[in-house]
């Protein structure tokens, strides 16, 4: 039976961070960096739960571009530093995120966020993206202080909601995140926006779909 729980990724698979890409051309000279950029944040997340260091996203991300400003010698500078925090913060969702959150809330499904992104940072995103009404919870994983995929995160949500793993599908539109959920003891769905080949290393996701309406109408089908 497909879990009733859905608990959706923020970035890339609700926020669309391809408004991002004017800022990147106008300050380091190419819109294609954005994609090196939020990869390397990745990478650093993970070397950060590795190491057993303490750092937030956020950090991370701004780390990433003045590390990007110095490798293409264009500082980021104050400014721009300020630009970026805002423009991440005012992210647009997708536009098939709002109407396949409502069709889904609408059928009896409850809906989750779980995210690397620190709590005030998430918030502040999903509110001003319009959906925060959509989510029963928001949870971010500074509540153990440790980046996705560690187990612990998903330990986490699952022990928030008092449900065990198998009740919860975790709907991501990175295969690394489907994979930590399903090791965890999740389902998972993945959202193919950009790489439409899930990795052959990972765990092969119960759902695959090319955006959130399109897993609406699967969900809605097999429900």
């Amino acid at each position: 039976m497909t879990p009733r729980t859905l608990i959706f990724d923020v970035n890339e698979t609700l926020l669309d961070l391809a408004a991002l890409d004017p800022l990147f051309e106008a300050y380091f000279g190419d819109a294609a960096r954005r994609r090196e950029w939020f990869a390397q944040v990745l990478r650093w997340s993970m070397v950060t739960t590795l190491t057993g260091d303490r750092r937030g996203f956020s950090e991370l991300a701004m780390a990433g571009l003045h590390t990007l400003g110095e490798q293409t010698g264009q500082p980021l500078g104050d400014a721009g530093q300020a630009r970026f925090k805002e423009a991440i913060l005012t992210l647009p969702p997708h536009t098939d995120v709002a109407p396949a959150l409502t069709r889904l809330a609408s059928t009896g499904y409850t809906l989750v966020a779980l995210t690397n992104s620190d709590q005030v940072a998430v918030d502040t995103q999903l509110a001003n993206a319009g959906l925060t009404d959509h989510f029963e919870q928001i949870l971010s994983v500074e509540r153990v202080g440790r980046f996705k995929p560690h187990p612990a995160v998903y330990r986490m949500a699952a022990d928030t909601l008092a449900l065990a793993p198998s009740q919860l599908l975790m709907v991501a539109a990175h295969d690394w995140d489907i994979t930590g959920a399903m090791r965890a003891g999740y389902a998972g769905a993945y959202i193919a926006r950009q790489e439409p080949v899930y990795h052959r290393a990972g765990e092969p996701p119960n759902l695959v779909a090319r955006d959130l309406g399109h897993l609406a109408d699967q969900l809605l089908r097999i429900s």
